[in-house]
């Protein structure tokens, strides 16, 4: 086992260098593989006995067949190799996610030489495969196809590498390549619920005060432009009827009143689920309308309640104790 593992690590270290992990490929003779498939060998073993029959018989039609579907099998492999290469692979913007949802990542494909490539084969290992062409028509030389992929941890998303593959035109040869592409994706920790316990501030109940800006909480003072997160019963609808476009009712808060979601607040457990408790707390409280902060070791975030608010939060639940977090976390 020890063995297998060192050959597979050392197999990964060879990928890298060869097909480093990159937003943007075009596949070229360094990044594609080609093999016979069984076809393919079987194939050869009939060619060898025909070039033994011709040779034992000296029979010349039986060279000139022999010959004839050599060069064949060469210019399958030939093509085989042309239909995956310059083939262009990018990236497409993926939304974040949580920890253990499958997500779908978009592969834009082009075709660089404006050449047709066909069958091609789509698959991350133990998931379902995606075969598309490219190319065939005028109006179809750029597409996207979409892989699956299980998200495992928190932090940003290591997709690993899926392999690409066609046996197009003759099944004789199978020609591949496996590619790592960066999809930038951060993985949030997977909500785990836990009783919702906040942080008091400056002696006052924040659990009962911790609203912000909902209608009938505090005083009316005036409307503003819709902000993504507002809540939809803040929306003011008459606006809306009369044609003057999406505006939100504002009420005067409290000044003063925090609540604090705090990593110190829970029961003993490891970091993991710590942060999956605080996440659940943070997407509750956000549901609920309240101006929350979360407090970290080594970080804190001032309570506030906004879309933009949210995913701070999350962000800085998903790369906490990963390198450069802090960094992550502050940008």
């Amino acid at each position: 086992m020890m063995v297998i593992q060192a050959v597979k690590q050392r197999w990964q270290r060879w990928l890298d260098r060869r097909i480093p992990t990159t937003r943007q490929l075009t596949l070229s003779h360094r990044s594609i593989f080609i093999l016979p498939t069984r076809s393919g060998w079987v194939f050869g073993m009939v060619l060898f006995v025909m070039l033994a029959t011709a040779i034992n018989y000296q029979n010349s039609l039986i060279y000139a067949l022999t010959f004839w579907l050599f060069s064949l099998s060469l210019l399958a492999m030939l093509l085989t190799f042309r239909n995956l290469a310059d083939v262009n692979l990018s990236v497409a913007p993926v939304p974040p996610c949580f920890a253990g949802d499958v997500i779908d990542l978009p592969v834009r494909l082009r075709s660089e030489r404006c050449r047709a490539h066909a069958a091609l084969l789509f698959a991350y290992p133990d998931n379902p495969s995606v075969m598309t062409d490219v190319g065939l028509h005028a109006d179809h030389r750029e597409q996207t196809i979409t892989l699956t992929r299980r998200t495992q941890q928190r932090g940003w998303l290591q997709t690993g590498r899926f392999r690409m593959s066609t046996q197009y035109p003759l099944g004789l040869f199978t020609a591949w390549s496996w590619i790592a592409l960066d999809y930038d994706v951060l993985v949030y920790p997977k909500p785990v619920w836990t009783p919702l316990r906040l942080s008091a501030e400056a002696g006052r109940d924040t659990h009962a005060q911790a609203r912000s800006n909902q209608a009938g909480d505090q005083d009316f003072s005036g409307i503003r432009p819709y902000q993504t997160g507002d809540s939809m019963r803040q929306i003011a609808w008459k606006h809306v009827a009369r044609g003057k476009g999406l505006v939100t009712k504002s009420f005067d808060s409290e000044q003063g009143v925090l609540c604090m979601l705090d990593w110190a607040l829970l029961a003993p457990a490891d970091t993991e689920t710590r942060l999956s408790n605080l996440c659940a707390w943070v997407l509750h409280a956000h549901e609920q309308g309240m101006r929350y902060g979360l407090r970290l070791p080594g970080v804190e975030l001032e309570p506030q309640h906004s879309e933009a608010h949210r995913q701070a939060c999350l962000r800085a639940l998903a790369l906490w104790g990963q390198p450069h977090s802090m960094t992550e976390t502050a940008s």
